[in-house]
């Protein structure tokens, strides 16, 4: 009995044990649990540990290498290079680099990037820290406010690091160009950079790009002037001999001078991108400002020997124009008429060198030249400096009295102001003519006179030398020595004779009575001498009797 039970009770625990489940939760899933949530954990920590990637383009990438060189901004470390690589078009090297995030906020439009390395330039050497530690890319922080992912890498450090200032473009010809880092200066002092120089294979012209710095930027203007300043200018033209020296920089190498050269009123401050022309010199600068102007025509039948482009056109001292182009329009086809062979020059008269220009200005000008042309205004061309020989032009009023009245002509539409030649021309015209009248002597009699006169001359020098040798010879002859002493002894007798011959002297009477005879003599035979001569036959004939003399009578 009792064994039934037990076994009944065995049966019955097997029943519930076979219809109860097993759990499925074990401890065992703790360790992928907690491997999941790590690994969560650090993708999210890689992602928002990692800071954006960024693209930048240089033109050589040496001193580069992926995952050694750095990015740093003020010293800081803020990035790195994770690769470099060719572009596909194999002309620049593309660098992809990571930035951290802390700094992912300076990579904006105006973000700019250059590679510190050892460099030599003008301002000294830089970049020596790099020599055992490598090459590295600065960052400049921009302020903008535009996210921007790809960037272009400097060839050179920026001039400015503040980014305060004003950029803009210059223009000029091929001859004149400037390398980047070239200084800007006003007046001596330097306030900007050049940051960029390219050739227009286009245009064939180089375009530069200037960095004014502040406070500096205020000084240009719509009306600035900008010129290529080198260290020494030296000019030798009709005003003399000019020298000029600039700073010590520019000396060593090119720069630029900008100025305003002619005040102007209401001049507008110049803004970013404004372009202008670069001119080689501060006079070609000069010559600029004067964009208003008008143009005559000299027909110049002297020599222009001299006379260049750029020469000054004054009126009594006073400059009021400028040579425009020696000689103008001149070519085979002028050669004919009376001034064929005259020579074209352009010259230009320029109103704002004598001051204030307004509206109406030019106008009055060409009435007033008109005028003075019929009062008899002519030019002159005259030596500006006997050194070089260069010439310029005089305007001024002929008074010579009966002249012609000048009527208007006109040369390729523009009028001709009638010419004049110079003094030092008309001194050489009659020299001239002076030395053809002599040619046209014929000298041949004069010079076989003149040799005929020195022979006679020979001749009577040979007997003036005769005639001194005698009187030598009579002087030194001892008995012409004695005359002087026969001549005073004979003197002192007749003193000792002439002392007998008082007025109470018998002698002395006798001699007077004796004269008074001799004159009562002569008047007694004037008359028989008168006779004589009027009829030598009167002692032989009879005196023929004459009627007196009667005076002519009065014309009617």
């Amino acid at each position: 009995m009792t064994e039934d039970i037990s076994s009944t009770d065995t049966t019955d625990e097997l029943d519930t044990a076979r219809a109860s489940k097993a759990s499925s939760w074990s401890p065992i899933w703790i360790l992928p649990i907690v491997a999941v949530l790590i690994g969560a954990w650090l993708v999210v920590d890689d992602y928002l540990s990692t800071g954006p990637l960024i693209n930048l383009t240089m033109s050589d990438a040496e001193g580069i290498a992926a995952g050694k060189t750095l990015i740093k901004t003020r010293n800081v470390e803020i990035g790195h290079v994770e690769s470099v690589k060719l572009s596909d078009d194999l002309q620049y090297a593309v660098v992809k680099a990571r930035i951290d995030p802390d700094a992912a906020s300076t990579l904006v439009e105006d973000t700019r990037f250059w590679v510190v390395k050892p460099r030599i330039g003008r301002e000294g050497i830089s970049g020596l820290n790099t020599v055992l530690s490598g090459a590295y890319i600065q960052l400049e922080p921009g302020k903008s406010k535009q996210e921007k992912r790809d960037f272009e890498v400097l060839d050179q450090p920026p001039v400015s690091l503040s980014g305060d200032g004003i950029r803009i473009s210059l223009d000029s010809p091929l001859g004149i160009s400037l390398n980047p880092g070239d200084p800007v200066s006003y007046q001596g002092q330097i306030v900007g950079r050049v940051e960029k120089a390219e050739f227009s294979a286009s245009d064939q012209h180089m375009h530069h790009e200037l960095f004014i710095e502040a406070p500096y930027d205020v000084l240009v203007t719509k009306s600035t002037r900008f010129w290529s300043s080198s260290g020494v200018n030296i000019s030798l033209d009709s005003k003399g001999f000019n020298i000029n020296l600039a700073s010590l920089e520019t000396l060593l190498s090119s720069g630029v001078s900008f100025g305003v050269l002619q005040e102007m009123e209401n001049d507008k401050a110049a803004e970013s991108g404004d372009e202008f022309t670069l001119y080689p010199n501060q006079t070609a600068a000069q010559q600029a400002s004067y964009d208003h102007y008008i143009e005559y025509v000299l027909m110049v039948k002297d020599t222009v020997r001299g006379l260049a482009e750029g020469a000054p056109v004054e009126f009594r001292g006073l400059r009021i124009g400028t040579v425009q182009s020696v000689p103008w329009e001149y070519n085979s086809r002028m050669r004919n008429g009376k001034d064929g062979f005259a020579i074209p020059v352009l010259i230009r008269l320029e109103p704002q060198r004598l001051g204030d220009f307004h509206d109406g200005l030019l106008e009055e000008w060409k009435e007033r030249i008109d005028r003075l042309i019929k009062r008899g205004l002519v030019a002159t061309l005259k030596p500006g400096n006997l050194l070089t020989g260069s010439m310029f032009v005089d305007i001024n009023i002929d008074k010579t009295p009966g002249m012609p009245e000048i009527k208007t002509a006109m040369f390729r539409e523009r009028q001709v102001i009638p010419t004049k030649s110079s003094q030092l021309a008309q001194m050489e015209m009659k020299v001239s003519n002076l030395l053809d009248k002599l040619n046209g002597i014929d000298v041949q009699p004069v010079l076989d006179g003149v040799n005929a006169n020195l022979k006679t001359s020979q001749a009577l020098l040979q007997e003036v030398q005769k005639l001194a040798v005698s009187i030598d010879n009579f002087v030194n002859n001892p008995q012409t020595q004695t005359i002087p002493d026969n001549v005073n002894q004979t003197l002192t007798e007749l003193r000792e004779t002439l002392k007998g011959l008082s007025p109470d002297a018998p002698a002395y009477q006798n001699l007077s009575q004796s004269i008074k005879s001799l004159e009562g003599l002569i008047n007694d035979i004037q008359p028989l001498v008168r006779t004589l001569n009027e009829q030598p036959n009167a002692l032989i004939f009879n005196r023929t009797e004459q009627m007196d003399p009667q005076p002519p009578a009065a014309q009617p």
